[in-house]
Order: C-alpha cells, then structure tokens, then sequence
C-alpha cells in the first residue's frame, strides 16, 4: 500500500510573465516621473533655472548665487520631499498589509501623532515645560522616534489579545490619537508666542524650513528601514493572509507583526521628524500602488515609489503655485480627501 502524499500548505502564488512586466514597467514610470519631478523641483521657483544651471551648480561650475540657490535651497528641499514620501509610502503599505484594511495608516491608529508631539514638545523647549527641555535637548528627529514607538506601544498593549487584531488596533489608535491630540494642544496652549507660530506651521507639514543638516540621518534610517522590509517581503506577503495559514507556513506570526510594525513606526517617525505630520500620503499610496502593481496587497517597493512622487508633486505645488509657500501638508489634504472618499464608496 503507498503512502500517502505530502500535503503542503499552499503559499502565494507567483504571478505570471505578463504581471511581471506590468510592474517592471510601472516601477520604470514612477522612477522616471520622481525623477523628473527632483529636476523640475530645482529648477522652478521664484527664479527659474534652466537645466544648465542645475548641472553647473551640481558640479561646481556655477555662479556662487546660482550654487546656493540649489545646493543651500532647493536641492535639500526636493531630497527631504522624497525621504518623507518613501518614508510614509512604505509605512502605510506595511500597516495595511498587517492589519488588513485599507484605511488604516501610521496618522489613523496614533503612531504620528505621538512623533508630532513629542516634536512640538521639542520645539517650544522650555515653554512646554520641564518635559519640552529634555525632549528639545534630544533633538527632533530622537523625539520623533521616541514619540511614536511610546505610541505603537500604548497601542499593542492595550490591543493585544493573543495576538494583533486589525478592529482592536484601528479602535484603540483612535482613541490614543484623540489622547494625543489633546496633549499637542495643551502643550501649545502653554508656549512662549515667539514658539508657537513655528510649531504651528510645523503641526500642518511643511517642507519650507528643512535643515539640511538632519537628512543624512534621516536618509540612513529610512535606507535601512526599507533595506530590512526588502528582506521581510516574502513574511509581509504570508501575514497578508489569515494568521492560522501564517502560521501553518511557519511564519512566527506574533514575533513577525511586532517586528514589521517597529519597522513601520520607524519609518513614519523619521518623516515626521523632517516635515511633521503630512496628511494622507502613508493612506493614499499603498492604495494607489496596489491598483498600478495588481498586487494581492499593498506592495511596499511600489508605495515607497508613489510616496515619494506624491510628496515632491505636492511641494512643487505648495511652493509655486500660490503667492507664498504654503505647507505640504495642506495640498496632500486636499487632494487625499476625495481619494478617501472614493475608497469608501469603492469598497462600500
């Protein structure tokens, strides 16, 4: 009598050569369109440069005005854009995928609003009280950090029950963002009023007063965050199921959603730490990315893609097309608003 054959748990399937270069060529596109995006950001403003310009101010060969325009100015700008925008693209995708709804976002279940404030704390210092100078001596981008993984935090324990569950997550990061809120508005209501236009500004998302002496760290967390999401993609595949077949295909489902959660909270923390809590882009992207990409699931090389193109298409809007530069976070609003919507009617 034979023996019976193995049973294997069956895990998601490898899509076809024709799917394969629809994504090739989708991610050919947004690279091409972000990098179009990076120029057209140097060179418009106030004074219009022409492409020229740009390269001789990249090399060294340009006027001392024209190289401060774009390496002191512009240049930071455009590569704080699409840190912020890589940054909030993969978050979103990663919380997405593990809490299984598409509504769900680093800004809904509280992890930005705990960098926001902790931030905020740091840039009023001492007018926050003792608590604002320590935090304001620990710098924003370390404030921002810790800020959303006290928040991720808070959110786990009080949503854990044997596991993560996407309803107990999303209900309980509401209510730790509400808390929270209410924290960042006692903290201004107790500024200096010198502080309190900064942080204001600061509080919408804006990319008007980057510092270019933040980003190298900045580029380095969020370069090894997306290295280590590279490596997790097959796991981020398999917890898109249900946690039973998760576990059936030997994934350590517990363990692997706390770590993928730490890595998105990372992420989300060193956006906010650059531009403050920009609206919307770690929602839209792994949204729009899934619909370009055909994917089972948000993919997070395709939202860091779209996150970043969002963010740089955006503050080229804020910055030129008004008479004065407004936040970022104003025009992600504002066009991420009726992308909700359709969400909601789509998957009604």
């Amino acid at each position: 009598m034979s023996a019976p054959p193995l049973v294997r748990a069956r895990t998601p399937a490898s899509p076809p050569a024709a799917l394969l270069r629809r994504r090739l060529v989708a991610a050919f596109v947004l690279l091409l369109a972000a990098a179009a995006a990076v120029v057209a950001a140097i060179a418009l403003g106030d004074r219009v440069l022409a492409p020229a310009d740009v390269v001789a101010a990249l090399t060294g060969s340009a006027s001392p005005g024209v190289r401060f325009l774009v390496l002191d100015l512009r240049a930071p700008r455009a590569v704080a854009a699409v840190l912020v925008g890589a940054a909030l693209g993969a978050s979103g995708a990663v919380t997405q995928s593990l809490l299984r709804n598409p509504l769900a976002s680093p800004d809904i279940v509280g992890v930005t609003a705990g960098a926001s404030w902790a931030v905020v704390a740091g840039l009023l210092g001492a007018g926050a009280g003792g608590l604002g100078g320590a935090v304001a001596a620990a710098g924003p981008v370390a404030a921002a950090a810790v800020g959303a993984a006290v928040a991720a935090a808070v959110v786990l324990l009080l949503a854990w029950k044997d596991g993560i569950s996407a309803r107990r997550v999303v209900l309980v990061g509401l209510g730790v963002n509400a808390g929270l809120g209410a924290a960042t508005s006692w903290t201004l209501l107790r500024a200096d009023l010198p502080d309190l236009g900064q942080a204001l500004r600061w509080l919408t998302g804006s990319l008007n007063d980057v510092d270019p002496a933040r980003l190298p760290a900045v580029a380095v967390v969020v370069a090894v965050a997306l290295a280590l999401l590279a490596v997790c993609a097959r796991t981020l595949d398999v917890l898109r199921l249900d946690d039973v077949t998760a576990a059936a295909l030997g994934v350590r489902v517990g363990r692997a959603q706390v770590g993928l959660l730490a890595l998105a909270v990372v992420l989300a923390a060193a956006a906010t730490a650059v531009a403050g809590p920009v609206g919307f882009v770690a929602f839209a992207a792994p949204q729009l990315a899934q619909v370009l990409f055909r994917t089972a699931g948000p993919p997070v090389g395709g939202a860091t893609l779209v996150g970043a193109l969002a963010v740089l298409l955006a503050d080229l809007v804020a910055r030129t097309a008004f008479p004065q530069p407004v936040p970022v976070g104003l025009v992600t609003a504002a066009a991420g608003a009726p992308l909700l919507l359709w969400l909601l009617v789509r998957n009604r």
